[in-house]
């Protein structure tokens, strides 16, 4: 066995280890200091994170802007004006990242490297979340005024297609790793419905009870399922396939984005009291961890690469982005 392969076996091994001593310890994650993000105000909304790039996006909605975290330097790089942005989606093949944006209603393209505004797409009322599908190029973004979905061709700068959904209040969604299906929270009915972006039709709409209110929710890549949390406080795992909520735990009340860490199978539930609730995700069960305080607000990701919860939050004039480290040892 040569050099090269006794590293990648010992990076391997110390990961499962690290993965092992996870479960075992519960709730180790570990506030750290609230970093300020100079010069910008008002609360935020989704934020995400470009892997690639080593970057947050936050969608710094009272900030009329897609604020630009590097994750390296720990520094705000660039504060794009976009508009009330609302979410975030990385255009990898491209070098996009897509910005919806409430007010005024459009979808901003912004230059990935420039870090500048590169087009608009014109909406039809405000608009909320989105996601982009690589395999198809095309963005779908949320009406926050009706249950719609717009398709939308960011190379001819147009909406393709517009998808009308049964309820109302279309919240947090996401595609699959093969881009075949897309799933989309519908808070105002309790479902979540699947969607083939093949030919824009409806193909499944499933209760998410007792996930009442749903906002977040995130894809278990590896267990064939979906993770759906409650405004209410109930955080429901479904099947992906037949709908069934195959377990469901107590979490905080008022989580609006969740965020999920696939390599050691835990779901990070920011609430409106400033605390995470910590949930762990085993095949077809869910077991609360425990919970994590000092959480400056509800916007929540996870870096893959360093497993360091994000947190995006503002008090009084200033606004913050703060780390919480899990504990691998």
């Amino acid at each position: 066995m040569n050099n090269a392969n006794v590293t990648r076996v010992g990076v391997g091994l110390g990961c499962w280890l690290a993965a092992l001593a996870w479960s075992a310890q519960g709730t180790p994650l570990t506030a750290g200091e609230p970093i300020l993000l100079e010069k910008t105000q008002g609360k935020f909304d989704f934020i995400r994170l470009d892997a690639s790039k080593h970057r947050l996006l936050l969608a710094h909605t009272g900030n009329k802007s897609l604020d630009i975290f590097d994750l390296n330097s720990k520094h705000l790089v660039k504060s794009v004006p976009t508009g009330a942005a609302q979410d975030s989606a990385v255009d990898l093949k491209r070098g996009r990242y897509y910005v919806s944006v409430s007010a005024p209603p459009k979808m901003v393209i912004v230059d990935a490297d420039k870090l500048e505004v590169a087009g608009e797409v014109a909406l039809p009322a405000a608009a909320d979340l989105l996601t982009y599908n690589p395999v198809n190029g095309r963005a779908y973004v949320c009406n926050d005024t009706a249950a719609e979905l717009w398709v939308i061709d960011a190379e001819a700068k147009k909406i393709d297609h517009t998808i009308v959904l049964p309820g109302s209040s279309m919240e947090d969604l996401a595609f699959d790793a093969e881009g075949k299906h897309l799933f989309q929270v519908v808070s105002g009915n309790n479902t979540m419905v699947v969607l083939d972006p093949s030919n824009n039709k409806l193909l499944e709409s499933w209760s998410v009870v007792p996930a009442a209110k749903p906002h977040g929710m995130a894809l278990v890549p590896d267990g064939g399922t979906v993770l759906v949390a409650g405004g209410t406080g109930k955080l429901s795992l479904l099947d992906r396939t037949t709908g069934k909520v195959l377990a469901s735990a107590d979490i905080e009340n008022r989580v609006d984005e969740m965020a999920y860490d696939p390599q050691f199978h835990v779901a990070y539930c920011p609430g409106g009291s400033g605390k995470i609730s910590i949930v762990r995700v085993e095949g077809d069960k869910l077991t609360v961890s425990g919970q994590v305080t000092g959480a400056m607000g509800r916007s929540v990701v996870v870096d893959p690469n360093t497993h360091t919860v994000w947190v995006a939050g503002s008090k009084g004039d200033q606004c913050f982005v703060q780390p919480f480290t899990a504990d691998l040892r």
